[in-house]
């Protein structure tokens, strides 16, 4: 009887061998959650800095010292329209509503849940946010909304302390130094009704500090005017 001997190729053996490997494999990136491989997203909850990847770091321009920044002398945050808007934190995945009427002054009640919304989630620390910065987040917002209907927002980054910007700078890919960030000046934020280019455009057209464009969300602060 003849047997037929039939040859396996190297790479037809390779494949079999990695079979496995990728049907236990996790996905580089969950869509759906917005985080990655190496996210915990259960870290926030530690006081302690956590070992997630981060993706919504930014490179932003190194500042000199911070020595170009100038000084907002203002307090008051009006806005000039009224304002449905739901906040999502895309790492805690924390949500916050707020219901402004045409012409309303934020009340000190309001800045503070605010700032608390933006603190470092890694270290649960607060800051200030610069209400320059946070003034033009929310003229964005408005110019972006309709007014009737609720303005979904995700907010990336907000305050970050100098303990977790120089943990990402360790951890992570091109983390300034100086970061706008370290002072609560800075924001970065997407919309699901707007792309990110869109985006960038509406921001650069309407405010005065850096406007950085990325991927999947826009950096605004209220540092010296500049675009990347």
């Amino acid at each position: 009887m003849m047997i037929n001997h039939k040859k396996i190729s190297r790479r037809l053996f390779l494949s079999f061998g990695m079979f496995p490997v990728v049907l236990h494999a996790s996905p580089l990136v969950d869509l759906q959650r917005g985080i990655g491989l190496f996210s915990d997203p259960k870290s926030f909850t530690n006081n302690r800095l956590s070992n997630s990847f981060n993706l919504f770091n930014d490179p932003e321009p190194e500042l000199d010292e911070f020595n170009q920044l100038r000084t907002n002398e203002s307090n008051e945050i009006i806005l000039t329209g009224a304002l449905n808007l739901q906040l999502i934190n895309s790492n805690t995945k924390e949500e916050i509503e707020f219901r402004f009427p045409d012409q309303h002054k934020l009340s000190v009640k309001q800045v503070l849940s605010l700032d608390h919304f933006l603190r470092d989630w890694r270290t649960s620390e607060t800051k200030s946010i610069d209400t320059e910065v946070l003034a033009n987040f929310l003229k964005i917002c408005g110019i972006c909304s309709d007014e009737q209907n609720v303005l979904n927002v995700n907010v990336h980054s907000g305050f970050r302390s100098k303990e977790t910007n120089d943990y990402l700078r360790r951890n992570s890919h091109k983390v300034a130094k100086n970061s706008m960030h370290i002072l609560g000046k800075a924001i970065d934020f997407s919309m699901p009704k707007f792309g990110a280019n869109k985006l960038a455009k509406i921001v650069r057209a309407n405010t005065e500090g850096g406007v950085g464009g990325y991927q999947n969300f826009v950096h605004l602060d209220s540092g010296p005017k500049r675009s990347w």
